[in-house]
C-alpha cells in the first residue's frame, strides 16, 4: 500500500472512530451499532462480574447499549486523543466518560480502548475502564442499565 493510499485508509477509519463517540453522546444506538460490523466483538477484559466481558456481533452489541438513553440523562468523552498506530486499522484511543444518570448521580470513569477497523467498520472494540467505578456508580442496577443478560 503507498503512503498516500494508507494516509486515506487512516483518515477514512479515524472517522469511524470519531463516529462512534458522536453516536453515543446524541443516544444514536442504532447508528452507533451499525459502525461495528455484523460479525464485530466488543471486548471488554476487566469488567466486572455479572457483565460480560465479550459481545459478539452487532446485534448483541445493539442489545447491550439499547437501553442508554432511557438511563442516562446524557454522556460525554472529553480528553479524547486518538492515538495512529502503524498499522492504518488501528487506532489507541484515551478518553474520560461524564455520564449523568436519570436516576441522579453520574458515572465518570477513565478508559483506554483498540479500535480495529476493516472495510470502514469497527471490527474489534477493546475497552479497558475501572470496573470498580462501574459497579459503584449503578449497584443494583448495573444489569438493567445496560441489558445485561436480557
Amino acid at each position: 500500500m503507498s503512503s498516500s493510499s494508507s494516509s486515506e485508509v487512516r483518515e477514512k477509519n479515524r472517522a469511524v472512530v470519531h463516529a462512534f463517540f458522536a453516536r453515543l453522546e446524541a443516544f444514536d444506538i442504532r447508528g452507533f451499532s451499525e459502525l461495528f460490523a455484523e460479525q464485530g466483538t466488543q471486548i471488554m477484559p476487566f469488567s466486572p462480574e455479572g457483565f460480560p466481558k465479550r459481545l459478539e456481533g452487532r446485534a448483541a452489541i445493539f442489545n447491550q447499549y439499547r437501553g442508554m438513553p432511557d438511563n442516562f440523562a446524557s454522556m460525554r468523552f472529553p480528553d479524547r486523543v486518538v492515538h495512529d498506530m502503524v498499522d492504518p486499522s488501528r487506532f489507541f484511543v484515551t478518553y474520560r466518560g461524564e455520564i449523568r444518570l436519570k436516576s441522579g448521580g453520574s458515572y465518570n470513569n477513565t478508559y483506554a480502548a483498540l479500535f480495529v477497523i476493516q472495510s470502514g467498520q469497527i471490527a474489534e472494540y477493546y475497552e479497558y475502564f475501572d470496573p470498580i467505578v462501574l459497579q459503584r456508580a449503578f449497584e443494583d442496577a448495573l444489569g438493567a442499565s445496560y441489558n445485561v443478560g436480557r
